[in-house]
């Protein structure tokens, strides 16, 4: 058995070429097992290393905090602890015999730095897919949210890759080419790990993604291999915490949070996801994997709470961290809540936002996830899954939302008065942000009475009476409508000249048609209903069900 590489396979990262087809090495019928088609399977009889299981393994810390009334103790020791750094977790036996594995490094890297990581598109808080590459490739400075593909790109560059041509290796039918010319690709393989011949088990390393994808549109799902087993045929991959054929056993998989994480061993291939409507496509295998970046920096800023089980009542706030440069990954704020002291009383929350500034639409920074320690001092993530993309619907945004830090019965600079639950503290000045937040309300109240749904086209007014069967938007329009489907194009990946200045020119009308040809539309530049839709539905970007 011999696999061909590909042409381009020695050629500089990033080069441009002619587009290989993949080769199909068919070895058997790849149907899914039968015994995989009834339930997911078990895989306790040798758990991978996971991040999320692991921190709640770790012994409970020593502390020496006097009480439960010692809130400033309780705050000082979380904190310390969130700065130590992942070491102990790393050295537990669930990672034991891994050490000397040369991909092992890139491996816990992706954990360190992506775990608890929302599941949303990137897209919509830092540009376009390319941006995201550069950030992490050229900068070292990962985002704190990702999508799957975007997660996948975001694993590849730490692990070295530069992110191509494109930035992406993208999702559905078009991103098997993608991901071909930059290594080797297999369209048609046995499901079935156990009936590969040792060839292509041995080919297949590290660093291989599985792709499924819909004929339509575009959507679909990408994974990466990060481990394979050291005996058996089963490899480990970086998926989301509702994995689709993993046990129910993460933290946040019976709340339908949806998390980047290492999943159990898997030793087959699933024939399809999402309700069966994304079949399996292929493999493919980056190459130029090798040094891993140093200096990984997250965006985003968290800020601890304290507040008494009992009655709910806000006992501290700590002033907003800015996690690049604290260096404080969100796995790094979920081991400091490990055995936070007092845990039975005392409830302590780590609420991660995007930067503030990031969005026009969300000036003090996005709501995006919360990390807790439950009665029993297990470490726990929240996200709450939503199609606003990101949008995390945390509640009581008096205690978390205001600027000053707070300190239960404390008086002076930089101590906010006492707050009742659950009313909001009245203020002493001008709140900078009220317009743009009065904006942001109105514009989802628009977006909840429009027919387009995705976070950067509904809501505003042109493109939803445009979507709604009245006119169309086209070279020489100006205007909100103009602006954001230049911002739209953008964020697929299609180039603007100019930027999203507003203004519809001949740049706009040129990126419009390819991205109408693209989706197999009438490429006349003319932003119509259809093209809309198209577009609304690409921006989405996965289908309405919460279920994978």
């Amino acid at each position: 058995m011999s696999t061909r590489e590909d042409a381009l396979d020695t050629a500089p990262l990033g080069e441009p070429g002619p587009l290989p087809l993949w080769e199909d090495l068919v070895f058997s019928e790849p149907e899914l097992p039968d015994d995989y088609t009834e339930a997911p399977r078990s895989f306790d009889d040798t758990p991978p290393p996971q991040l999320v299981r692991t921190i709640n393994l770790l012994p409970i810390p020593e502390h020496g905090v006097r009480g439960p009334e010692d809130v400033e103790g309780i705050a000082a020791h979380i904190l310390a602890r969130a700065r130590e750094g992942l070491a102990d977790l790393f050295a537990h036996e669930d990672y034991a015999g891994y050490e000397g594995e040369p991909t092992e490094a890139w491996a816990r890297a992706i954990a360190e730095h992506q775990t608890g990581i929302p599941y949303t598109m990137p897209v919509y808080f830092y540009g376009s897919q390319k941006k995201v590459a550069e950030g992490v490739a050229r900068q070292g400075r990962y985002p704190l949210v990702g999508q799957c593909q975007q997660s996948v790109t975001t694993a590849l560059c730490i692990g070295g890759w530069d992110g191509g041509v494109s930035g992406d290796i993208g999702a559905g039918k078009d991103s098997q080419p993608y991901c071909a010319r930059l290594g080797k690709g297999w369209t048609d393989v046995p499901l079935d790990l156990k009936k590969w011949p040792d060839e292509l088990w041995a080919d297949v390393k590290v660093g291989s993604c599985l792709f499924w994808s819909a004929d339509s549109i575009g959507s679909g799902h990408v994974v990466l291999v990060v481990r394979k087993h050291p005996v058996d045929r089963k490899w480990q991959i970086w998926d989301t915490g509702t994995s689709f054929h993993d046990p129910s056993n993460h933290l946040t998989a019976a709340r339908q949070a949806r998390m980047l994480w290492e999943s159990h061993w898997w030793d087959f291939i699933p024939k399809s996801l999402s309700n069966g409507s994304w079949p399996f496509r292929g493999i493919g295998l980056i190459s130029g994997l090798g040094q891993l970046k140093a200096d990984l920096r997250p965006r985003g800023r968290a800020r601890l709470i304290l507040q008494r089980r009992s009655d709910k009542a806000l006992l501290f706030r700590s002033a907003w961290l800015d996690m690049e440069a604290e260096g404080l990954p969100i796995s790094w704020l979920l081991r400091g809540l490990r055995g936070a002291p007092f845990s039975d009383q005392i409830e302590a929350t780590f609420c991660i936002n995007s930067p503030p500034g990031l969005t026009k639409s969300s000036p003090r920074g996005t709501p995006l996830l919360d990390c807790t320690v439950d009665a029993k001092g297990n470490a726990r993530m929240h996200w709450s899954w939503q199609w606003k993309q990101g949008y995390h619907e945390r509640k009581n945004p008096a205690v978390w939302q205001p600027d000053a830090p707070f300190l239960a019965g404390a008086e002076g600079a930089g101590k906010a008065q006492a707050v009742s639950w659950p009313e909001a503290p009245g203020r002493a000045e001008p709140d900078p942000y009220a317009e743009a937040e009065a904006e942001l309300r109105a514009r989802r109240e628009r977006r909840a009475r429009g027919v387009l749904r995705s976070a950067l086209l509904s809501g505003v007014e042109d493109l939803e009476r445009v979507a709604g069967g009245r006119g169309a938007i086209k070279e020489g329009a100006r205007g909100a409508g103009a602006k954001a489907i230049q911002e739209a194009l953008i964020a697929l990946g299609f180039e603007v000249p100019g930027g999203a200045d507003g203004a519809f020119g001949k740049g706009t009308a040129d990126a419009l048609k390819s991205f109408q040809a693209q989706a197999g539309l009438g490429a006349d530049g003319v932003a119509g209903a259809g093209t809309l839709k198209v577009l609304d539905q690409r921006l989405q970007g996965l289908p309405r069900t919460p279920a994978r």
